[in-house]
């Protein structure tokens, strides 16, 4: 389950997710290990309305493909519900585990391929394609592009996408603590200068998990993509909406995160007010304190700027009410701080 740090009720709170005994070390996981696959198993409310939408879609006389099988809960869903075949596909080694799992369970209608979107070869179309393939955020585990491929080349005219359209959400942070947690490094530690690297997590999004009274109520809907229609991209995706704040205040940070319909009436969301996930919210703070005002109307913008897999993410944000404009973009940054260390003394 997602381990939630309640801000308001913690002194200098540390409210990074990257640990790893819980939700937010699974960008630290491997594929490869079954700690990875149990906590996404333990996540009832992801898991469970998968379940819903696979007994909902599927119907006797169809061929499903899953996509990223992970365990293969989700192909052994589709056998459960009637399916008349599965293809479970995935890259990583560990689908040999799930074709046991699969067995033990008895299930014999189940077709396990180590491949990739790439690598991949059917002598037929499906009716159905069912991925888990979102990341924190909806981006960051990159796997839009490889599962529009797949869709493309196998999904058959008229065939049903899991999920069907994904919702990205933008929440402004007003959260003191998350401020005090941004500035450790400048508050000298242990008596110590960190100035060299202090600015850095100002400019650095990281996987969070707030309380939503760290946030303001007014939220930003960025834009949906529709899995049906939507098309693979050579460029970064610009999201953009604009909002009303809903209170006066100075905000250190955005948090992202996203909502899912996999079939009608089958849905879930992974902010600060929804029932944890595994997934945590993403922050995207910002270099200096932003003033919002109700009387000004804010743009903003996210735009995930590496999509490939197998490639550090990195995200561009940016606020502005006008007249005042504060932006990041990571991969810039990264590129101006990249620095050849020779090997040995320096």
């Amino acid at each position: 389950m997602t381990k939630t740090i309640h801000l308001k009720d913690m002194a200098k709170a540390d409210i990074s997710a990257n640990k790893t005994d819980g939700s937010g070390g699974l960008h630290r996981m491997s594929y490869r290990d079954v700690a990875m696959h149990k906590v996404m198993l333990q996540d009832i409310i992801r898991t469970e309305a998968y379940e819903k939408s696979i007994n909902a879609v599927v119907k006797p006389q169809h061929t499903v493909l899953d996509f990223g099988c992970g365990s293969a809960v989700l192909s052994m869903f589709a056998a459960r519900a009637g399916a008349a075949k599965v293809i479970a596909v995935d890259r990583s080694p560990f689908i040999k585990n799930a074709q046991n799992i699969a067995l033990a369970n008895g299930f014999k209608n189940i077709d396990f391929y180590h491949d990739d979107h790439e690598t991949l070869r059917l002598d037929e179309k499906v009716d159905v394609i069912v991925s888990e393939w979102m990341g924190h955020c909806l981006f960051y585990e990159a796997m839009l592009e490889p599962l529009l491929t797949v869709r493309d080349r196998f999904l058959a005219e008229g065939g049903v996408m899991i999920p069907a359209q994904l919702s990205l959400h933008v929440g402004l942070v007003n959260d003191e603590d998350v401020l005090e947690d941004l500035h450790f490094l400048q508050d000298k530690p242990y008596d110590l200068d960190f100035s060299p690297i202090a600015h850095v997590p100002f400019q650095q999004s990281d996987l969070v998990a707030l309380d939503a009274e760290s946030l303001l109520d007014s939220i930003a809907d960025m834009g949906s993509l529709n899995m049906h229609t939507i098309t693979k991209s050579d460029r970064p995706r610009v999201f953009t909406a604009t909002l009303s704040p809903s209170e006066k205040t100075s905000i250190y940070a955005l948090c992202g995160w996203f909502s899912a319909q996999l079939s009608p009436g089958i849905q879930f969301g992974t902010g600060p007010k929804d029932i944890p996930t595994h997934w945590d919210q993403i922050l995207f703070p910002l270099p200096t304190p932003f003033t919002v005002n109700p009387s000004r109307s804010l743009t903003i913008t996210l735009s995930p700027l590496t999509e490939q897999v197998g490639k550090e993410q990195f995200w561009s944000w940016s606020i502005s009410d006008g007249e005042h404009t504060v932006s990041v973009n990571e991969l810039q940054l990264q590129h101006e701080a990249s620095v050849d260390v020779p090997q040995g003394k320096l």
